[in-house]
């Protein structure tokens, strides 16, 4: 019997996607910013660049992701995962390093959004839904 895609699922694709998108425009943004400017932060152009072409890559890769995650890919699954898990890692380390102001707002967000993403891919609708894809 093949389980319907739960509504908890869609909303981690939904947001996959949009992480997609903003990493592709952000990486775009950076081309355009390394090739005009003398860079920021002690950057060179060359490394925003480069940066810029990596944001890319990975916002393609998290696009295919996405795309394999609403098809009830459970390697997709796990992918996503431990991205969100190194990215509450992230956020923990920035409040032990900063833990003030608006890092430490971004730092609680990002940790927030991190485990709700994770209780949707991993509750017992979503958990059907994959085995049996």
């Amino acid at each position: 019997m093949d389980a319907r895609r739960p509504g908890s699922v869609t909303l981690v694709v939904v947001l996959t996607w949009i992480s997609a998108v903003l990493a592709v425009l952000g990486g775009l943004l950076l081309i355009v910013a390394g090739s005009v400017t003398a860079g920021a932060a002690g950057l060179t152009p060359g490394v925003l660049v480069g940066i810029g072409v990596a944001y890319v890559i990975l916002g393609l890769i998290t696009g295919a992701v996405a795309s394999r995650l609403g098809r009830g890919g459970n390697g997709a699954r796990l992918l996503v995962s431990v991205l969100v898990v190194l990215q509450i890692a992230g956020g923990i380390a920035a409040i032990s390093t900063v833990g003030t102001g608006s890092t430490l707002t971004q730092a609680l967000v990002s940790i927030l959004v991190g485990i709700v993403i994770l209780l949707l891919l991993w509750n017992a609708r979503a958990n059907a839904f994959f085995a049996s894809h």
